[in-house]
């Protein structure tokens, strides 16, 4: 994956701001082609409402977003839409794990392959960002390898021109 440091930073600010909770965002952009070296992508934080769905139902959501995620399922629609009508696509998730490493944990894996075999959004990198005291300490990135059928960690590229 390829962001410009403009990205990154914004990333890392809603990382900062969401915490001791994790923050959650999209990534869009067009379908991904072979070849291509020029990417434009959208980089869209989102609300995190893991503590409302907790708080209305422990039994079925027991982990509060000091340990889990949820965007807004009616901000989600919202962006997946926006993002159909301009022929775009979801290009990535990215997500902070608060006074923990970036690694794809398997709370992750299980949101990301709700039905066991093939990721809702198979051609999404998931960047994972670790933040430690409120500081951003680094973020790595996977994506789905579909002859393993797993997540491999990839490259984050940062691009210095805003033109990402």
């Amino acid at each position: 994956m390829r962001l410009n440091r403009e990205q990154v930073e914004a990333m890392h600010r809603h990382a900062r701001e969401a915490y001791p909770d994790e923050c959650c965002g999209l990534i869009i952009g067009p379908p991904r082609t072979k070849g291509e070296r020029e990417e434009t992508l959208a980089l869209l934080p989102c609300k995190n409402v893991q503590n409302e769905m907790h708080e209305k139902d422990p039994e079925f959501y027991p982990r509060t977003a000091r340990r889990a995620f949820l965007i807004d399922p009616f901000e989600f629609e919202r962006i997946v839409r926006r993002a159909e009508e301009a022929g775009e696509v979801v290009r990535g998730i990215f997500h902070s794990h608060p006074d923990e490493d970036a690694y794809f944990s398997q709370e992750d894996v299980d949101a990301a392959v709700p039905f066991g075999d093939i990721p809702a959004f198979p051609d999404a990198e998931h960047v994972v960002m670790s933040v430690r005291e409120g500081e951003v300490l680094g973020q790595k990135v996977y994506s789905w390898d579909a002859e393993q059928k797993t997540f491999i960690e990839n490259d984050l590229e940062i691009l210095e021109e805003a033109g990402a």
